[in-house]
């Protein structure tokens, strides 16, 4: 078993891809961008500033050594990358865009409900019993 089957049969580099179709070079920075749910635009902007700063041998090797271990992602019938999926089996995720939808529908209905609950308080009769009662105190 050489080194990089050691290293990817399990943990970060086994559910790590690259994805060469999307990306300038090798598709590193997309695959790392897809795996964390960050902007691709940003890790490039990271690694082109990294790279003019520290110079070529430390984010260069870095680079080239997670263009050797991360595997290139499986191509579906549309010559589009398909996500990883642990199973091996083929997957249908739902798009980001519903995905976040979702997210964000839920999270408004959250703050939705803890607003009625707000303009239930203040506007409650008890409320108006209890500053009434406080000015009289004061």
């Amino acid at each position: 078993m050489n080194i990089r089957d050691r290293v990817r049969s399990g943990g970060l580099f086994s559910r790590l891809r690259r994805y060469p179709k999307q990306g300038w070079i090798a598709g590193v920075c997309v695959g790392l961008g897809e795996f964390f749910g960050w902007n691709v635009k940003l890790i490039r902007v990271l690694l082109i500033a990294s790279f003019v700063v520290s110079g070529f041998f430390p984010v260069g090797v870095i680079y080239l050594a997670l263009w050797y271990l991360m595997d290139e992602a499986e191509l579906d019938d549309a010559g589009r990358s398909r996500p990883y999926t642990p199973s091996g089996g083929p997957s249908t995720p739902p798009s980001p865009h519903t995905a976040s939808n979702t997210e964000l529908s839920s999270r408004f209905a959250r703050l939705e409900q803890r607003l009625r609950n707000m303009e239930d308080c203040v506007t409650s009769s008890e409320f108006e019993l209890r500053r009434e009662l406080r000015k009289l105190e004061s």
